[in-house]
C-alpha cells in the first residue's frame, strides 16, 4: 500500500509538472533561453561538452522551479506582473550578453559594463552603426516580433499529447535536470555557488556593483589631490617631459611596425633618421581606456596587492617634485561616471580640453584641434620644469570620425586577404586613422623641437584594437583579450639638447628596445628618465634601467601573454 501511495505522489507531481509544462512551456523556455543559452553556446564554441549538456539540464529544472513558483505562490494578477518583469529585466541582460557573445565571444563582465558607463549617446550611435547596422538592427526586431507571436498563439498547445505520455516525459525531464543538477553541485561547485556568474542577469548585477565600487574608487582618488608625496629622490632637470597619450592604437596596423601599408610616413622617416626610438614587444595592461589608465598613471600592477586608488599617481609625483603639469584633452572633459582620465585632468596644474562636453562625444572632433592647446601651453611655460599629458582620441571607434576627409588615403580596395567588403571598409578607416594619427604624434613631436629646449616625448597608447585580425572581430573587450588589442607602440623621442645633457639616457633608451615589456610599469620608466623616485619606485620595473627584469611574467585577465595569448596567435 505504501508502495501505491508513493507511485500515486509521484505521478501526480509528475502530472502537476507536466501540466505546468503545458500551460507555460513559453514562459518556462523563455526563462531557460534568458538565463542559459548564452552561456551554453559560449561553453559549446570552446568544446565543454560536458559542461553544455550539464547547464541544459540544470538550467531546465531551474526554469520549471521559476515557473512553479511565479504560478502557485501568487495570485494570477499579480503572477502575471511580476512574470512580465522578471521577463523584462533578464531580457536587457540577455540583449547586451547575446551581442558580446556574437561580436567577442565573450560573457558579460566588469570590462563590459564600464564601456556602457564610459559610453554617451552619440558614441552608442557610432557603435551600432558599425558593429550592427540596419541589417543587425531589422534581425533584432525580427525576433522580437516572433517571439511576441509564439507567446501570443501557442502553437505547442496544439500539440496532442495523452496524459500517461505527458507523465512519462515529464518524468524522465525532471529526473534526468535534477541528476544534472546534483552533478553540476559535486563537479563545478564554483559555477553553481558563484554568485554572480549564473546567468547574464547576475553577471550583469556583479559587474554593475564592481563598477559602482570603482565609481566610488574615482572619488576617493579626487579626494587624495592634496595627499603628501614623499620624494627619496628628486634630481629632475629634463625641461620639457611630453607623454602622448594614444588611444585604441594596434602596432601590428602600423608600417612603422610592419604592416604592410604605407600609413606612418612620418614616423618611418624620424626612424630612419635616429631620431626616434620605438620598442618591438610592448602589451597593455588591460584593453579598455579606464582600466589601462588606473594602472599606467599609477603604481598600481597586476602583482599589486592593494587596488589602484590606494597607490600615488604620476601628477601628483611631478606636482611635488616642482613640475607645472598640464593636461590637454581631445576627450570628454566631464561625465558622471569620472572617467580616470578626468581625475588626473582635476589633478594638474593646467588643464585644457579642445571642448567642453559632459560625457559626450560629437561627430569627428580631430585631434589636430590639440595643436592650438599645446602652442598656448610651450608659449606659457616661461622657463618652468614642465610635465605634458596629451590625450589623443587616436583611433577610437568609429574611425571614419577620426581623420579629416584630406586624409582619406586608403579605401576597401588596398586591404588585401580574406575580408568581406564591408569588413575591408572598416579595416581601411583604421589605416586612414592610423595615418592620420602619425600625423598628429609626428607634429607634436616637431613643435618641441622647435623649442630647442631639453625635451624627451613619450607616445603610448591605452590599449590596442582589433581590427578582424582574428576573423570577425572588431573592437576591444575586457573579458576575451587577443593579443591585437593589447599589443601596443611604445615610441620615444629626444631634443638634440636632452641628448647632449643625458647622453647615457639616450643609450639606455636605444639599447632597451627589444625588451619585453607591459605597460602597468610605465610610472617606473617615467621617473627613472626622470631622476624621481618615491618609496615605491622599482628599477626593475623601469624598462631603461640596467635593473630591469625582463622575464617578469605578463599576465592579461589572468593569461600569460607570452604563453598563452602570443603562443595561439590570438
Amino acid at each position: 500500500m505504501a508502495k501505491e501511495n508513493f507511485s500515486d505522489k509521484l505521478g501526480a507531481f509528475f502530472q502537476k509538472i507536466a501540466c505546468i509544462a503545458g500551460e507555460d512551456f513559453g514562459f518556462l523556455m523563455t526563462i531557460w533561453l534568458l538565463g542559459c543559452s548564452t552561456q551554453v553556446i559560449k561553453w559549446a564554441n570552446d568544446g565543454k561538452v560536458d559542461l553544455v549538456m550539464s547547464l541544459t539540464f540544470t538550467g531546465l529544472l531551474t526554469a520549471i522551479a521559476v515557473t512553479f513558483i511565479t504560478k502557485w505562490l501568487f495570485v494570477p494578477k499579480a503572477s502575471k506582473i511580476i512574470r512580465r518583469i522578471l521577463v523584462g529585466i533578464m531580457f536587457v541582460a540577455f540583449v547586451i550578453e547575446a551581442f558580446v557573445l556574437y561580436q567577442y565571444n565573450a560573457l558579460l563582465g566588469i570590462g563590459t559594463v564600464n564601456s556602457l558607463f564610459e559610453t554617451n549617446p552619440e558614441e552608442s550611435a557610432e557603435f551600432v552603426k558599425t558593429f550592427v547596422g540596419f541589417g543587425g538592427l531589422g534581425l533584432a526586431l525580427a525576433i522580437v516580433v516572433v517571439l511576441y507571436l509564439l507567446v501570443k498563439y501557442k502553437p505547442w498547445k496544439k500539440a496532442q499529447i495523452d496524459a500517461l505520455s505527458q507523465k512519462v516525459l515529464a518524468g524522465i525531464v525532471f529526473t534526468v535536470s535534477a541528476a544534472y543538477a546534483i552533478y553540476m553541485c559535486c563537479a563545478y561547485p564554483g559555477i553553481m555557488f558563484g554568485g554572480d556568474d549564473l546567468t547574464p542577469l547576475t553577471r550583469l548585477m556583479g559587474a554593475t556593483n564592481t563598477a559602482w565600487k570603482n565609481h566610488v574608487a574615482y572619488q576617493e582618488l579626487v579626494a587624495k589631490l592634496d595627499e603628501h608625496i614623499e620624494l627619496t629622490k628628486n634630481d629632475g632637470k629634463i625641461t620639457n617631459i611630453v607623454f602622448i597619450l594614444g588611444e585604441s592604437t594596434n602596432r601590428n596596423h602600423m608600417h612603422l611596425y610592419g604592416y604592410n601599408l604605407p600609413n606612418t610616413p612620418n614616423l618611418d622617416a624620424m626612424a630612419q633618421k635616429g631620431e626616434i626610438v620605438y620598442f618591438r614587444d610592448v602589451v597593455s595592461a588591460h584593453s579598455t581606456t579606464v582600466a589601462s589608465l588606473s594602472k599606467i598613471f599609477t603604481f598600481c600592477n597586476h602583482e599589486a596587492p592593494k587596488p589602484w586608488f590606494e597607490y600615488n599617481n604620476l601628477i601628483d609625483i611631478m606636482n611635488a617634485a616642482g613640475y607645472k603639469t598640464h593636461w590637454l584633452s581631445n576627450q570628454e572633459s566631464s561625465g558622471i561616471w569620472g572617467n580616470v582620465a578626468q581625475i588626473y585632468a582635476a589633478h594638474s596644474d593646467v588643464s585644457h580640453y579642445t571642448q567642453i562636453r559632459d560625457s559626450k562625444e560629437d561627430d569627428g572632433r580631430v585631434d589636430g584641434e590639440l595643436f592650438p592647446l599645446v602652442d598656448n601651453a610651450i608659449g606659457g611655460a616661461d622657463g618652468e620644469k614642465n610635465f605634458y599629458v596629451v590625450h589623443l582620441m587616436g583611433c577610437h571607434l568609429a574611425y571614419y570620425n577620426r581623420y579629416p576627409y584630406l586624409f582619406t588615403k586608403f579605401t576597401e580596395k588596398d586591404i588585401t586577404g580574406n575580408y568581406n567588403n564591408d569588413q575591408k571598409e572598416v579595416i581601411s578607416q583604421y589605416d586612414n586613422a592610423i595615418f592620420y594619427n602619425d600625423y598628429i604624434v609626428s607634429g607634436i613631436i616637431d613643435k618641441f623641437r622647435e623649442t630647442n629646449s631639453d625635451t624627451i616625448v613619450i607616445y603610448l597608447p591605452d590599449h590596442g584594437e582589433a581590427v578582424y585580425d582574428e576573423g570577425g572581430v572588431n573592437g576591444h573587450i575586457e573579458e576575451n583579450p587577443s593579443r591585437h588589442m593589447i599589443e601596443v607602440p611604445l615610441i620615444m623621442w629626444a631634443s638634440e639638447k636632452f641628448k647632449e645633457n643625458h647622453p647615457e639616457k639616450w643609450a639606455l633608451i636605444q639599447e632597451a628596445i627589444y625588451n619585453p615589456y607591459m605597460t602597468d610599469d610605465m610610472i617606473h620608466t617615467v621617473l627613472d628618465i626622470a631622476d624621481i623616485h618615491t618609496p615605491d619606485f622599482d628599477p626593475a620595473r623601469s624598462i631603461i634601467n640596467q635593473e630591469y627584469n625582463t622575464l617578469r611574467p605578463r599576465f592579461f585577465d589572468e593569461k600569460d601573454y607570452d604563453n598563452e595569448i602570443l603562443a595561439t596567435g590570438k
